[in-house]
């Protein structure tokens, strides 16, 4: 019976254990993961307008302006 009443202790300590780890490893890395594709974002957004700017560059010069 002590047995049983100790192994139900350990699997409830496992438990809030597990649940506290996962919920600061949300905590910590899903901003972090936001944060990544925002600036991916950014960095495609910068590109267009690179290659955009880099097409403009070309027609003024085909047409000597």
């Amino acid at each position: 019976m002590e047995a049983a009443r100790f192994d139900m202790e350990a699997a409830r300590f496992v438990a809030i254990f597990v649940a506290i780890f996962a919920a600061l490893f949300v905590a910590i890395f899903l901003p972090l993961i936001l944060l990544g594709e925002r600036w991916r974002a950014a960095q495609d957004r910068a590109r267009a307008r690179r290659i955009a700017d880099a097409r403009m560059n070309a027609r003024l010069l085909r047409l000597n302006i």
